[in-house]
């Protein structure tokens, strides 16, 4: 029952914080020691806590408000849990310096969670951002690395 119990917090956390725009629920599901693998380039403890994480969420709240996620598969296992979502929204805000497009966008990731009395302890996630790039326009497709996989693939 345990893992069920995990896979429940996994999908309310996000669906609470992206779908429902509800930052301040950080600390219901995120521990205060909690360390975040995907929170790259920034300064030594600013991987760690709810805070961490708002922080992550924020730009991308901001640049896409209509932004939801769906989740397309759930694995639990003892303290961990791996999902598969798709999040879709629209490039309304400037994400990272790019002013917004107008444009759709629907990317794909995948996240682990590790989970202690609760909470998220540690998390780990890889999303399309090359795809991202592409969908907002901020990629010219000549550069796009996506003709190459396909090229690999028929080789």
């Amino acid at each position: 029952m345990p893992t069920l119990k995990n896979m429940i917090l996994c999908r309310r956390f996000a669906r609470r914080l992206i779908n429902e725009r509800n930052l301040s629920a950080t600390k219901e599901f995120v521990a205060d020691n909690s360390i975040h693998h995907e929170i790259t380039g920034v300064p030594p403890g600013c991987q760690r806590g709810p805070r961490a994480m708002e922080r992550f969420l924020k730009p991308y709240l901001r640049a896409f408000p209509d932004l939801r996620i769906v989740f397309e598969d759930a694995i639990a296992d003892r303290d961990r849990v791996v999902t598969r979502w798709r999040m879709e929204g629209t490039h309304q805000g400037s994400l990272m310096g790019i002013p917004a497009s107008g444009k759709p966008v629907s990317i794909e990731g995948i996240r682990i969670d590790r989970i202690e009395n609760d909470k998220i302890v540690e998390s780990w996630m890889q999303m399309d951002s090359l795809g991202l790039l592409e969908q907002i326009g901020a990629l010219p497709r000549s550069l796009s690395l996506r003709p190459l996989a396909l090229l690999a693939r028929n080789d």
